[in-house]
């Protein structure tokens, strides 16, 4: 099974330097990863050509949001299973292996992961060490509801992403597009299921007025 991985950024250099490496240093081959640019001037696309890696798929376009940036990802990916994060999430290295075994158990899911927050690369160093201690759900928790569709750890098939429409553009900012999907995506029968195994590190906590 072949995964996606879509990523929208706009001038996010500095963490995409951390995140990157991260998502590329898998346990789970067979995957690619999208990065939707929306304008940065921040030297983005000169660095990850210099990476060199053939996984790495560099899509630049008009600032759309971030919406609109996810968008241009779900058409151009090749893969079945299209996995949603951000420029400033640090992967686990068995975050794509966890969602592909979840994909694999038959019949249309979309999986929602452990998204744990760090404010720092010092705190990330040290919540890596438990995980499970600074989860937001317990680990026995099977289904959520359409309002923890979170793109910054959540995957879904293709084709469902498709049928219900992708992201709507008109939703400007941050957030709440992807809770949005979510609901067309329950609204649709698709169950969401969480994985408390498929972990990676928000490195950005959101403040209050921002949300």
């Amino acid at each position: 099974m072949k995964i996606s991985i879509v990523i929208p950024t706009f001038n996010r250099l500095d963490s995409l330097k951390v995140v990157l490496p991260s998502l590329l240093d898998q346990t789970y081959g067979d995957y690619e990863i999208l990065l939707c640019d929306a304008g940065s001037s921040d030297g983005t696309g000169e660095w990850v050509a210099s990476l060199g890696s053939e996984k790495i798929r560099f899509l630049p376009g008009a600032d759309s949001g971030r919406a609109g940036a996810r968008n241009r990802g779900l058409q151009n990916a090749l893969g079945e299973v299209i996995l949603f994060t951000d420029a400033d999430i640090i992967a686990d290295p068995r975050l794509l292996e966890s969602h592909a075994m979840r994909h694999q158990r038959g019949g249309q899911r979309s999986v929602v992961g452990c998204e744990i927050q760090v404010k720092s690369l010092d705190e990330y160093e040290r919540f890596r060490q438990n995980p499970a201690a600074h989860a937001r759900h317990k680990p026995t928790r099977r289904k959520l509801p359409w309002h923890y569709f979170l793109t910054g750890n959540a995957s879904a098939p293709r084709q469902v992403l498709l049928d219900v429409g992708g992201f709507d553009q008109a939703f400007q900012g941050y957030g709440h597009e992807d809770l949005e999907l979510g609901y067309r995506i329950q609204k649709a029968g698709v169950r969401i299921e969480y994985a408390p195994e498929a972990i990676n590190y928000h490195w950005h906590p959101v403040p209050f007025p921002e949300q």
